[in-house]
């Protein structure tokens, strides 16, 4: 089914219309944009949207999911290279928080308060939670088996991690930081956690 051409061209239809729709959520914002201005970005019509996505909502969700996977590629790009568990996991949080800049349109839907209104922005958040847990558990065991952190359940830490760096996203985005406020923010909530992690040498 992966080699069909006409599977294959559909995917790269499904993928320029979302593309478009990246660009046109992040002109107008979610409430402004109509799914014209979509189809006239993609030089579509609006029946080629509607068949592959049911309405604006659905769409704007196929957005969001994009762009997490490009945020989660980022910052697994920037921490592949690091060796050090300590600075693996401060470049982690700090990028993680940094590239939220990247990702506009999820941006913007927190900052606007859109949680509320189109749930899937959460159900989206809960659903790369355990990704992300895994992620941060993995460099957690790196550094107890470096013998960098003592940890007695590393799984509980990365989900106490996770969702913290979750709840700092909102004040994060209201409060619009700098590069130099958020690396600030980030240096001091490591501090904080370091210091019942980190091996007493």
């Amino acid at each position: 089914m992966g080699n069909n051409p006409e599977y294959i061209g559909k995917d790269e239809v499904r993928e320029q219309l979302v593309q478009s729709a990246r660009q046109v959520f992040a002109r107008y914002g979610f409430k402004k944009t109509a799914l014209d201005d979509i189809a006239r970005e993609a030089h579509k019509g609006k029946s080629t949207i509607y068949y592959y996505f049911k309405s604006k909502d659905e769409i704007f969700k196929a957005v969001i999911e994009a762009e997490a996977e490009i945020r989660a590629k980022s910052i697994n790009a920037q921490i592949a290279q690091i060796e050090d568990p300590k600075q693996k996991l401060k470049t982690y949080i700090y990028v993680r928080m940094q590239s939220l800049k990247m990702v506009g349109n999820y941006y913007e839907a927190i900052k606007n308060d859109l949680l509320d209104n189109l749930y899937f922005i959460n159900t989206l958040r809960t659903n790369h939670f355990d990704a992300e847990v895994d992620l941060v558990k993995d460099m957690l065991i790196e550094g107890i088996v470096k013998g960098i952190y003592t940890i007695q359940n590393p799984e509980l830490t990365a989900k106490t991690i996770v969702t913290l760096l979750q709840g700092f996203e909102v004040p994060l985005i209201l409060k619009n930081l700098s590069d130099e406020e958020l690396q600030k923010s980030v240096d001091e909530m490591l501090n904080i956690l370091f210091f019942g992690i980190v091996t007493k040498k």
